[in-house]
């Protein structure tokens, strides 16, 4: 069985060799029509033998538009126009305009030339836009892997240690919420990139996906997570969302609970409260400058 990256070479060398038998049949036509129009040039490149080289079909596309008149140089510079305008090509509402008031061959000649290179730039510009979110993609799914193993060891493998794990959860809380911080963090990266990659430029997928901005932005989620913990843990917010500390010295009490008889355990109201704002403040960058300026504000009255 053929692995993907066989099929996609298979299915981008029958593109291109479809692609140039097209050419190629464009350029007899227009022989047929008018000999003298024979142009070494096309004929050296449709004798190429070296598959999807892109470079090839779009230089005989662009020597054939002087070669094309009347009706049929209309017609291709409409399909031009339309194919400009599915790429969004930045600069179509200038060459339409230039369109309507054209009337001699040779000017529109001039202008499906420089469709056709703005066209090939654009195709050009979006491969390049695949592969850079497929790199994207690829270090999102490592990093997501890597936080869920993290996440799980330090769940269940210090308890599996002492074979204590409410202990452990009491013991390793301030671990845990900041860890929830880091989850936010890269949640809200995640759901950027699946709602937006699409709009991305290369540049922004370079800029905003690379590795070192990826774990900068953990550790700001981390770091988050840890400040609205003592700010909780303080008592200088509160409200009936929030998890409230017991006693003196008592931190945020027992964080794991057995809930019945048939032997189910799981957090606390008020540690489920705690990681989920902890998770919060990862996951909205304004969420801690917010609060703390809230409470700066407070502080000053």
């Amino acid at each position: 069985m053929p692995t993907s990256a066989e099929t996609a070479t298979t299915g981008a060398t029958r593109a291109w060799s479809s692609r140039m038998a097209a050419l190629n049949a464009g350029y007899q036509r227009l022989l047929a029509q008018d000999p003298t129009r024979r142009s070494p040039r096309i004929e050296d490149l449709l004798q190429t033998s070296m598959p999807a080289d892109w470079s090839v079909p779009n230089e005989i596309e662009i020597l054939l538009s002087p070669m094309v008149t009347g009706a049929d140089l209309d017609m291709e510079l409409d399909h031009a126009l339309l194919k400009a305008a599915e790429l969004d090509v930045p600069a179509l509402g200038d060459l339409g305009k230039r369109r309507e008031g054209l009337a001699r061959d040779a000017e529109k000649q001039a202008l499906l030339a420089r469709l056709l290179r703005d066209i090939h730039l654009r195709y050009a510009a979006r491969q390049s836009e695949r592969i850079e979110r497929r790199r994207a993609a690829g270090r999102l799914a490592r990093l997501g892997f890597l936080l869920a193993g993290g996440l799980v060891a330090i769940l269940v493998g210090p308890g599996l240690a002492t074979g204590d794990s409410q202990q452990v959860l009491a013991q390793y809380n301030l671990a845990l919420t900041t860890a929830f911080g880091v989850l936010g963090a890269y949640l809200s990266r995640l759901l950027a990139f699946q709602n937006g990659a699409a709009r991305l430029s290369v540049d922004d997928l370079e800029n905003g996906y690379a590795w070192h901005v990826l774990l900068l932005r953990l550790m700001v989620g981390g770091l988050s997570a840890l400040v609205v913990y003592f700010v909780i843990a303080g008592r200088l917010i509160g409200g009936e969302l929030l998890p409230q500390p017991s006693g003196a010295g008592g931190g945020f009490g027992r964080l794991w609970q057995d809930y019945g008889a048939d032997g189910y355990s799981g957090p606390t109201p008020g540690f489920a409260k705690l990681i989920v704002w902890c998770f919060l403040a990862g996951f909205s960058e304004r969420f801690l400058p917010d609060s703390l300026s809230a409470l700066e504000a407070r502080g000053k009255a």
